[in-house]
């Protein structure tokens, strides 16, 4: 009976490996079944689902497997994520919307409150404010994978990670680092601009005061 159904081992491997491999992209492409996203909102674009499965499929590589989880809720309070405490090596990105509004946090597991500090937090989401603000959809996602990228390149700084395409570049990193280098400048500006008109109306007024 067998013998009418020979079988061809080496086209049956290859039609097994290209149906894995197609598999494997239209996982990749959806975001279906991925435990770092968890997109309720609606709000990923497919640029930004491919970076997070990406980057973490490379952390999946590594002895220490951390991982950076990208949830969308529907609201702009509350959004810690549940039983934080009992994860590791993980970080999470939450973006709250309700009513065009946008909130977007950064949550870190114990093991990495020292590379995720309160400044280095706040720095990331600053950076991209304007961005993470935006009704734009496109918009709004350019600023997420900002986020995203700085969160892999903080995680890679801390285990040591050789960076990668997917990191901050070096003048991104520098943004981060000094956040406020932009707002210096500006204040001496002002402060030159107010002393100078302030000597300028002194020296107005005793001029008027002579006369």
């Amino acid at each position: 009976m067998w013998s009418n159904w020979p079988i061809n081992w080496k086209t049956l491997k290859t039609k097994l490996v290209l149906f894995t491999a197609l598999i494997g992209i239209f996982l990749t492409m959806t975001g279906f079944s991925s435990p770092n996203i968890k997109d309720n909102s609606n709000l990923l674009e497919r640029e930004t689902s491919k970076l997070i499965l990406a980057k973490n499929d490379r952390y999946f590589q590594t002895s220490e497997q951390p991982q950076i989880i990208v949830k969308t809720v529907n609201r702009t309070d509350h959004l810690t994520p549940a039983k934080l405490n009992k994860y590791k090596r993980t970080v999470f990105i939450v973006v709250g919307t309700k009513n065009k509004k946008r909130n977007v946090q950064i949550y870190s597991s114990k093991d990495l409150h020292s590379a995720f500090s309160a400044d280095v937090r706040g720095n990331i989401i600053r950076s991209q404010s304007d961005k993470l603000r935006s009704t734009n959809k496109k918009k709004f996602n350019e600023g997420l994978r900002f986020v995203f990228r700085a969160c892999a390149t903080t995680i890679d700084q801390r285990y040591q990670y050789s960076l990668d395409k997917y990191d901050l570049t070096s003048d991104e990193r520098a943004q981060l680092s000094h956040p406020h280098r932009l707002a210096l400048p500006i204040a001496l500006a002002l402060a030159l601009l107010i002393g100078g008109l302030i000597y300028f109306f002194k020296n107005n007024l005793n001029l008027k005061k002579e006369k």
